[in-house]
């Protein structure tokens, strides 16, 4: 388990329920958020451009195709939102971001390990595995925000359709993941 203090998520600290100042509409909670998604998705941008070399399934190469395309607009979506915030006062909370894993739901250099020498079945297998575990953990950081947002009354333009796009296109994603984990053993 994960202390959410340990991972920059003092929310007492922070002033969840309380805009940031210089700027009215997101509050440390939503910086946060977003900075540690753009780290979390870059983590998925690695695990897709490993899928080409590693499976020869044509099916699978187009849902990482997909799911990169995806994740890459999200993060510039992200990273836009977050250069606003800053251009109006903002003051983007640092990452502390040096653990193994960085963040809940991100795997482990080991696990980036395996999954890197590891081709065909094999490859699917533990990439499926891993992808599932990084959508679990980005459905939970969408949840905790979404939670944060409604407890503040807050729901800041942008992060709002954000997360609840995160939350429906993941879970369907795991799924898939899940179906094909079963069918190709």
């Amino acid at each position: 388990a994960h202390d959410h203090a340990a991972m920059g998520h003092d929310h007492a600290a922070m002033g969840q329920s309380q805009p940031v100042l210089g700027q009215s509409t997101y509050t440390a909670t939503d910086l946060v958020f977003l900075a540690h998604m753009i780290v979390h998705h870059r983590q998925a941008l690695e695990l897709c451009e490993r899928v080409p070399a590693s499976s020869g399934r044509d099916e699978f190469q187009r849902f990482a195709r997909y799911l990169h395309d995806a994740q890459q607009n999200e993060i510039a979506m992200m990273q836009g939102l977050l250069d606003q915030a800053a251009s109006r006062g903002a003051t983007i909370p640092p990452q502390k971001l040096d653990g193994d894993p960085p963040m809940e739901g991100m795997l482990t250099r080991s696990q980036m390990a395996s999954i890197g020498k590891a081709r065909g079945r094999d490859f699917e297998r533990l990439w499926l595995e891993g992808m599932i575990q990084h959508h679990q953990g980005g459905v939970a950081m969408a949840m905790a925000q979404q939670v944060a947002q409604h407890a503040s009354g807050n729901q800041p333009w942008g992060v709002d359709v954000l997360v609840d796009d995160m939350l429906t296109v993941q879970r369907a994603e795991i799924g898939k993941m899940q179906e094909w984990l079963l069918a190709w053993r």
